[in-house]
C-alpha cells in the first residue's frame, strides 16, 4: 500500500498480492480435503507424504515455534505462510544478490524499477529503461 504526500515520496506501508496467496490458499484447502478423505494422488503421497504435517514444508517449524498451539492454526493459514515465507523469502534474497547488497536494511529505492507506466507515476520509481540511462549514457560518452 503505497501512500503518498510524504515528503520525497511515496511511503510504502506493505505490499499487497491477490491471485498468488489466495491460490496458495485454495490450494492447501484442496489438499488437506483429499488428505483427510484419503484420496491424494499416488504420485503426490510418494513424493511429498499423506498428511498435511508431511507434505507442508513449514509445519514441522511452525509446529516447533508455536508447541501445543500449532493445532489452533488452520491448514490454510499453513499454505499461506508456507508461500509467503518460502516464494517471497527466495525472491527478496535474489533482489538482494542481484543489488550485491547482503542485508535487508541496505536495500533502498534505488534498487527497484517500475515495470510499467502507472508504477512509475504511482510510486515515482523510475522505469526501466530509464533507471540507469545516466549511467549508459555516461559509458556511451567516452
Amino acid at each position: 500500500i503505497a501512500l503518498s504526500n510524504f515528503g520525497d515520496g511515496p511511503f510504502v506501508k506493505g505490499v499487497l498480492m491477490g491471485r498468488s496467496p489466495l491460490t496458495a490458499v485454495m490450494k492447501a484447502s484442496y489438499f488437506v480435503e483429499l488428505a483427510q478423505k484419503g484420496k491424494l494422488p499416488k504420485s503426490f503421497v510418494e513424493k511429498f507424504g499423506d498428511t498435511p504435517e508431511k507434505f507442508f514444508v513449514a509445519a514441522p517449524d511452525l509446529k516447533a515455534k508455536y508447541g501445543e498451539r500449532f493445532k489452533e492454526i488452520p491448514w490454510e493459514a499453513v499454505g499461506l505462510y508456507t508461500y509467503l515465507h518460502e516464494r517471497i523469502r527466495v525472491g527478496l534474497m535474489q533482489l538482494m544478490a542481484g543489488a550485491r547488497k547482503w542485508r535487508l536494511d541496505l536495500l533502498d529505492r534505488s534498487d527497484l524499477m517500475a515495470l510499467t507506466e502507472r508504477a512509475a507515476k504511482v510510486t515515482g520509481i523510475p522505469l526501466a529503461e530509464e533507471a540507469e540511462a545516466d549511467q549508459i549514457e555516461s559509458i556511451l560518452d567516452f
